[in-house]
């Protein structure tokens, strides 16, 4: 599989041609496909809990192989020497395996979300907005008020 890019060397060529910063982090949400990746995240998530599990059963093999042989006489360890060398090989080869597959999941989801529009702000102006319409709504006295503030606001007068 090959390593994601990231930092500098992401594709910047993915810009969106929102109108609207809330357009762009709808736009950016909708194409990521949340459900989605969740699933991904599930399953690779699974996937290094039985690593983890099997690297461990190993890890005892390769222990009790090893006590056997330094309780061994030095004839005997000449023949286990080989079998448990080659136990400690294919323990090493998994481990390298195991580190590769926990770092390309790392790294795909790292690339997905370095590309993400910082949501906070739309959704503080969409809450500050809430908060102006709930203001304006609650009295006819407010409703004028807010309606001069719009008002004055569209360039017809001074910014309040």
């Amino acid at each position: 599989m090959d390593s994601p890019r990231v930092g500098p060397e992401r594709e910047k060529g993915k810009s969106t041609t929102s109108s609207t910063p809330l357009a762009a982090v709808a736009s950016f949400w909708k194409d990521f496909d949340l459900e989605k990746e969740r699933s991904t995240l599930d399953e690779q998530g699974l996937r290094i809990a039985e690593n983890q599990e099997n690297s461990q059963k190993n890890r005892r093999k390769l222990a009790e192989s090893t006590r056997d042989f330094r309780k061994a006489s030095n004839e005997d360890k000449f023949s286990l020497f080989n079998s448990l060398l080659k136990g400690y090989q294919e323990e090493v080869d998994n481990l390298t395996k195991r580190a590769k597959y926990g770092e390309n999941a790392f790294l795909n989801i790292y690339q997905k979300l370095y590309e993400a529009p910082d949501p906070y702000p739309v959704i503080a102006s969409i809450a500050l907005a809430r908060s102006y319409y709930d203001t304006c709504s609650y009295s006819p006295y407010a409703k004028k008020v807010c309606n001069f503030q719009h008002y004055m606001n569209l360039g017809y007068g001074i910014k309040l």
